[in-house]
């Protein structure tokens, strides 16, 4: 088909008129190039322009969902090695500077701790071809994976900070939850057992818990999963409800809550989609198949639950006391391998499940995930879900369930943000920092993406973390009852 335009000048336009069958011979034009398979593009390929619509459409992590990481205030760390002392006391007990006109003087020092933080560094390796880069692509090759590295170090760190474990795993900075636990107290850390968190009372007890004496913070923010969110959101009584976000109707049943009233302050609410739920808690190997298999050489030998043995301290009631089964993976910086199932096992109330994990034969794992099926459950592997995650011990490692780690619950988190106060911060050795790297024997552009840093929590008595925490809208529940 031949169309003659007339020579334009720049900005000028002209009219005319086709004949219809030139009109359908362009209209097929249009239409035609639907041969290719689009369903087979990946990678670099996927960016090639296919349309007019030069948009990419993402649905990953922006830069908005990083919420804690982008709250917390930031800190050099001179060292790999980071020091500070933790003053837990001013000295003496209340009453006691009293004395008598000549009275001895009664000496006093304040509670001192000295505490260490140890920087890890979060790393990812990038490339793109150089073909793939002189592309006229939907978008600039390299610098679309450059953002996309810079979010897998700030997906890592978010969820570190929450999760992270250096005793399980070396590579890891201690998060929240560890951080928390050292301090022995059971004040601090909060047992929803089983329950959902849509009311006041824990949320309520860990404020006056923050606040109180010998503590003596301010609690902010509370951190906690999408579904508990949804929990405070359709349950909360407004009477509790603050509208931080200056919307009235957030203290309206079924609205979201912006921020939850207590007597010790306004807490601000704040899902983080890095803090997870049951449906993000199932065995590795279900997300990431190929690369658990890959690491089957430090997968366990065996795996062994005996519940014989009585415990005063079990959470084994009546209710929950079944028949239940046990996977097992081994951990390293590298992930998981696939799992191992355990017999099923009869659990009586009062009792507690003794679990015999045997090393690999390589003994390559630092540690071990453990997840646990619903009671009266099956052993089939998405009917698993994460309850726990040890170091590993030696030749056998023993893990005591008291069903004190509920499989598949969630945790909720109150922290004192307050910049002033000092009492969470990230401490960065390096910022992000693009790191060039050299092609050997292949026509690429090579780079590594780096962060080094750690999470400091230098007042751990202002914060609490609440676990156990079953959402209302859970799909997966632990237990029948």
């Amino acid at each position: 088909m031949n169309i003659n335009l007339p020579d334009l000048a720049a900005g000028s336009s002209t009219t005319g008129g086709m004949q219809m069958e030139s009109v359908a011979e362009l209209r097929k034009a249009l239409e035609a190039g639907y041969g290719t398979d689009v369903a087979t593009l990946t990678g670099g390929g996927a960016l090639r322009i296919q349309s007019l619509d030069k948009t990419m459409m993402a649905t990953i992590q922006e830069n908005k969902h990083f919420r804690l990481f982008n709250l917390i205030a930031k800190g050099n760390a001179t060292a790999t090695v980071d020091e500070w002392t933790e003053q837990s006391g001013v000295g003496g007990f209340l009453g006691g500077s009293t004395n008598t006109e000549s009275g001895t003087i009664a000496s006093a020092t304040g509670d001192y701790a000295r505490r260490v933080g140890t920087v890890k560094y979060l790393m990812t390796r990038r490339e793109v071809t150089l073909v793939q880069s002189l592309q006229n692509t939907i978008a600039d090759s390299e610098a679309v994976e450059q953002q996309n590295g810079a979010k897998q170090l700030l997906t890592d760190a978010e969820f570190l900070c929450f999760e992270g474990d250096s005793s399980v795993v070396s590579t890891e900075f201690d998060g929240i939850e560890v951080q928390i636990a050292s301090l022995g107290s059971s004040d601090h850390v909060l047992d929803a057992q089983g329950a959902s968190l849509a009311s006041i009372d824990l949320i309520n007890k860990a404020a006056a818990t923050i606040s109180g004496y010998g503590n003596f913070g301010t609690p902010t923010h509370l951190f906690m999963s999408q579904s508990t969110q949804s929990d405070f959101d359709t349950g909360l009584d407004p009477a509790w409800r603050v509208a931080l976000d200056n919307q009235p109707n957030s203290i309206m049943l079924g609205s979201p809550v912006s921020g939850i009233r207590t007597s010790w302050g306004n807490i601000a609410a704040v899902p983080d989609v890095f803090i997870r739920d049951e449906a993000q808690q199932m065995p590795f190997q279900v997300g990431f198949a190929a690369l658990a298999v890959a690491n089957d050489t430090f997968k366990p030998a065996s795996v062994t639950p005996v519940a014989t043995v009585d415990n005063a301290s079990s959470q084994f009631t009546a209710a929950r006391a079944g028949l239940y089964y046990y996977l097992v993976t081994g951990v390293n910086a590298k992930g998981q391998s696939t799992g191992v199932i355990s017999s099923q096992v009869t659990v009586a109330a009062g009792k507690q499940v003794a679990l015999t994990i045997a090393a690999s034969v390589g003994g390559a794992e630092t540690g071990y995930v453990i997840y646990r099926g619903r009671q009266n459950g099956t052993n089939a592997v998405t009917d698993f879900r994460q309850m726990a995650r040890v170091a590993k011990a030696g030749a056998t490692t023993v893990y005591t369930d008291l069903n004190r780690d509920i499989p598949g619950a969630t945790s909720a988190y109150i922290l004192n943000c307050n910049p002033g106060d000092s009492a969470i911060n990230w401490r960065q050795l390096l910022p992000m920092l693009k790191f060039p790297l050299y092609p050997t024997v292949s026509a690429v552009i090579p780079w590594a993406q780096l962060m080094f840093g750690y999470l400091r929590i230098a007042k751990r008595k202002h914060h609490v973390v609440i676990k156990n925490i079953v959402p209302n809208g859970a799909v997966w529940r632990p237990f029948a009852v």
